[in-house]
């Protein structure tokens, strides 16, 4: 008899407990989700991170530096930027993490030409030329909201390299696009797809350290990047 009221009273009991579990649920709050695709756009700051050269970059010198002997294009990995961003469309700061792959070629130009490191300036495919790739960018939303898309993905179809000067000291500097505008595709590609997308950023050693390296015979592999900005729209 004991036995069969425990069994009783446990039946009882269940439907208290899965009521007090589900009351418990649906008394959670649901995080907002913000429309990163509808026309959002964003405004952010860049820092860290390092771009780097498949084939290494120099300039050409009697015991340093020598250009490889055929020009078989070049491959460009730029890794680690921390982006940090505002948008009408979200509530507080949010950030992201940016990463990239470029190809360039350009056949009708010498090895000696395509592979020196001051043909990063100006732009980029240079005529002849073709550049391809993007620019991955994955979010991270404030915390209490959710974005409906978490990446965006900048189509990059062309650059301008050149310098900037920063406290008496010239850098070089990349900016995104150059003569032929990109695109995104996913988070905060603005109303017209990131056509009028702009990104800069300048590089963390000067132009004085960078010189050193681009003599040397082992030319430069990779360049740390400093801070910079970007418009996403």
């Amino acid at each position: 008899m004991i036995r069969k009221l425990l069994v009783i009273a446990a039946a009882v009991a269940m439907p208290v407990s899965v009521v007090a579990v589900t009351s418990g649920v649906a008394g959670a709050k649901v995080k907002p989700t913000v429309d990163t695709t509808d026309g959002a756009t964003a405004t952010c700051t860049l820092s860290g991170g390092s771009i780097a050269f498949k084939t290494p970059i120099g300039i050409a010198n009697p015991g340093g530096y020598v250009a490889p002997v055929k020009n078989k294009g070049q491959k460009i990995t730029i890794t680690g930027v921390a982006v940090s961003c505002t948008s009408s469309a979200v509530s507080g700061v949010f950030t992201g993490k940016a990463s990239g792959k470029l190809t360039s070629t350009n056949p009708t130009e010498t090895p000696a030409v395509f592979y020196s490191a001051t043909s990063i300036e100006g732009n980029d495919p240079s005529p002849g030329g073709t550049l391809s790739g993007s620019l991955k960018i994955a979010w991270t939303a404030p915390v209490g909201q959710k974005f409906s898309d978490k990446k965006s993905t900048v189509l990059i179809h062309s650059t301008i390299g050149g310098t900037v000067t920063i406290s008496g000291d010239t850098y070089g500097s990349f900016t995104i696009p150059g003569s032929t505008p990109s695109s995104i595709v996913g988070a905060f590609g603005g109303p017209d797809g990131g056509a009028t997308s702009t990104t800069f950023v300048a590089t963390a050693p000067d132009e004085a350290a960078l010189t050193p390296i681009a003599l040397s015979a082992a030319g430069i592999s990779s360049i740390a990047l400093g801070s910079g900005t970007a418009a996403l729209q």
